[in-house]
């Protein structure tokens, strides 16, 4: 599997306008769904029923949820509005399965019953369910339906990669620390060089043109006037990131802002999280960075200081950035660079799931959308000229606005087509739980 691709403009609905045969588009659809439903069912074919009902994350979920929910708004969005005399398959999963708060305590997951064989049944049932509707369904409510199962399969690759990160969480918490799989025979290749982009700034563009089916808030396209400035080429590596720690960067308060260093006091933070130094001088690395490991989902490995360094969070990434002397991107700064860039990292489905090191093609920039999410200087708001859907969409994205920064781009747990120059993700600034890194920037004076 080759390490870079090509960006897919905006996946296979980049074209709102575009006309295509409704034939057509019932079987790309159908297509897309069962590509979507099967692929969630392959990540966790590997773990045990036990795995699966683990909840260490207090406003996570176990994986059973996760795959129960995700059929959820597949009845609730798409069969019982457009599927005459749909009856759900078991009510009880509606009240059991539904969204619930950001900050939920873990027992209302903590779930035995239904089981994971009675869980995938009933995906079953609605996979069955939904190609009938894609197949029976009315000429006059086939774009309905089409936008609403667009949303919902959007939704259920969104959850892809926070099972996944609840599974990683789950397995690192074990004292066992198992291995989610044997980790793939590949070679690592040095990080990038270390440089710069350097932009002109001026009034940009940025945004989608038209929104997509649960990515409303990536749109619309807006001007946005930037100073000059230089973006690094490559994101932060674990080897810089250690000189920061060796540094004193945890212990010295003047690098962090207040409630971030509160909250670095408060929970112990002294290194991304996963990372953990070795008392019998085990652990080390392939060049000789003695002492650390990190968990991953092949389990514990030796630390690699060429990859770019991921599970940090918002106030950790600001506080190395002032260590370095830079700063943190805006998104429209990070967008502009992406939006020139034909190449992205390694996202979900390249076969490696876990950051690599990158491989250099021509002058940079490398590794923008894909390895690692990257956060930036921006809160999350919506953009100029949003208009709220009241659909699904707006069930999908109505919970992303208050107290959360950007990051953009991707990470190795992202499915490839929700990964580009346009996409905007948004996370509490404390949270570590994500593949998340950062790359520096600074003001070209």
């Amino acid at each position: 599997m080759p390490d870079t691709h090509h960006i897919p403009s905006a996946g296979p609905l980049a074209d709102p306008g575009a006309t295509v045969p409704e034939d057509d588009r019932r079987q790309a659809l159908a297509t897309r769904f069962q590509k979507t439903r099967a692929r969630t069912a392959e990540l966790v074919a590997n773990l045990t029923p036990e795995d699966l009902m683990v909840q260490t994350v207090p406003d996570g979920a176990p994986a059973k949820w996760h795959l129960a929910h995700t059929s959820r708004l597949f009845e609730v969005a798409v069969l019982m509005p457009f599927s005459p005399g749909y009856r759900p398959c078991d009510p009880v999963f509606l009240d059991l399965f539904a969204p619930q708060g950001e900050r939920s305590p873990a027992p209302p997951r903590v779930l035995s019953r239904p089981s994971v064989a009675e869980i995938m049944r009933h995906r079953d049932q609605i996979n069955a369910a939904v190609l009938h509707l894609i197949e029976q369904v009315d000429d006059g409510l086939w774009d309905a339906v089409e936008a609403a199962l667009a949303t919902a399969i959007a939704h259920e690759r969104r959850h892809q990669e926070r099972m996944l990160l609840h599974i990683k969480h789950a397995l690192w918490s074990n004292p066992l620390r198992p291995a989610y799989e044997p980790a793939p025979d590949h070679p690592y290749p040095g990080a990038p060089p270390d440089g710069w982009v350097e932009q002109p700034g001026g009034l940009v563009e940025v945004g989608r043109s038209a929104p997509l089916p649960g990515f409303g808030h990536e749109a619309p396209r807006h001007r946005v006037w930037l100073e000059p400035y230089r973006l690094a080429a490559r994101p932060v590596t674990c080897g810089e990131f250690l000189a920061f720690i060796e540094a004193g960067g945890y212990s010295d308060r003047s690098l962090w802002l207040s409630e971030g260093w509160e909250i670095a006091r408060a929970e112990g933070w002294s290194a991304p999280l996963y990372w953990e130094r070795g008392s019998d001088g085990q652990g080390g690395d392939r060049k000789g960075v003695s002492g650390w490991r990190v968990f991953t989902l092949y389990g514990m490995q030796p630390l690699a200081p060429d990859e770019p360094v991921c599970h940090v969070s918002w106030y950790e990434a600001d506080a190395y950035a002032r260590w370095a002397g830079k700063r943190l991107p805006r998104e429209a700064e990070w967008e502009t660079v992406a939006a020139g860039c034909d190449s992205i990292g390694n996202l979900l489905g390249t076969g490696h799931r876990h950051p690599r090191s990158g491989t250099c093609h021509g002058t940079g920039p490398w590794q923008m959308c894909g390895d690692v999410w990257e956060w930036t200087a921006d809160p999350f708001v919506t953009y100029p000229g949003y208009r709220r859907s009241g659909g699904p969409d707006e069930a999908v994205n109505g919970r992303l606005a208050l107290n959360r920064m950007v990051l953009r781009g991707g990470s190795c747990l992202t499915p490839f087509d929700h990964a580009g120059p346009w996409t905007r993700h948004c996370l509490r600034p404390e949270t570590r739980l994500s593949v998340s890194g950062f790359r520096l920037a600074e003001d070209v004076n």
